[in-house]
């Protein structure tokens, strides 16, 4: 039998030391991982729209970001969507970016312990990936299920939080094996890094400005076995994304 990993060995894999301690999360067994309903939808888009209020001024006069491929924002119906995971506020960036789809978004289990920050996670769709093996096992049989029923989650498949990473990192294989089961698309999302230019180089002197890039859709191909299919999707995305940051980000990690 699987060992269940314990909340503290999740938080040493994947978590960046922020400096931010949450309290320890205790999930119980008939915890709601995906909330649902009109009220559920309507508060969390109320969520976004007010995050999208706040970030407001820092988005257009602080870090340059910018929004590349909107066109591709229509093909967002009941997919994966995967992202680099590159600054501390880029899933909420990029949710206000896209504010008028029905997204949820997976995050450790231990982001659910900063007390009411991590309640408006959950406003705003967050849904923690349980460390509780039975917990777990129904949250891999309910994230497939969600995407069935047309709605999208977002993942970033490197796991944990690296600032302003010059490069893509190796992706976990979860959002492949939920594609598989779930979805015939997947969405890339990309942050790029660019040098400031004009006015921000006043205000963004030691940071590069940001870009979401929405790319065209991947659209997955059923190979003979799940394993194969998983793998296939998995070394495509990962070239593609390193590509178009390679070709497109003023800062990336050149090869030797």
């Amino acid at each position: 039998m699987e060992k269940e990993k314990t909340q503290k060995e999740i938080d040493q894999e994947y978590v960046y030391e922020n400096g931010f301690k949450p309290k320890e999360v205790i999930l119980k067994d008939n915890y709601k991982l995906y909330k649902k309903g009109f009220f559920f939808w309507f508060f969390q888009r109320v969520a976004i729209y007010l995050t999208k209020f706040f970030l407001f001024f820092p988005k257009r006069l602080l870090w340059g970001y910018k929004v590349i491929g909107k066109k591709n924002k229509k093909y967002i119906k009941s997919s994966i969507l995967v992202c680099n995971h590159t600054f501390p506020l880029d899933a909420f960036s990029l949710l206000t970016a896209i504010p008028t789809k029905k997204i949820y978004t997976l995050t450790l289990e231990s982001n659910l312990g900063f007390g009411i920050v991590s309640k408006y996670f959950r406003l705003g769709g967050a849904v923690p990936i349980p460390t509780k093996m039975k917990l777990y096992k129904r949250f891999i049989s309910e994230t497939p299920e969600i995407l069935r029923n047309g709605k999208n989650v977002l993942v970033f498949p490197e796991a944990m939080l690296m600032p302003y990473c010059d490069h893509i990192r190796e992706f976990k294989s979860g959002a492949f094996h939920f594609a598989s089961e779930g979805t015939d698309t997947i969405i890339i999302l990309l942050h790029t890094f660019h040098k400031p230019r004009g006015f921000y180089k006043l205000v963004r002197r030691k940071k590069p400005c940001i870009h979401l890039n929405i790319l065209e859709p991947y659209h997955i191909e059923r190979l003979a076995t799940k394993k194969e299919t998983i793998a296939k999707m998995q070394q495509d995305v990962h070239k593609i994304m390193t590509d178009y940051f390679n070709n497109h980000s003023d800062y990336f990690k050149k090869e030797k």
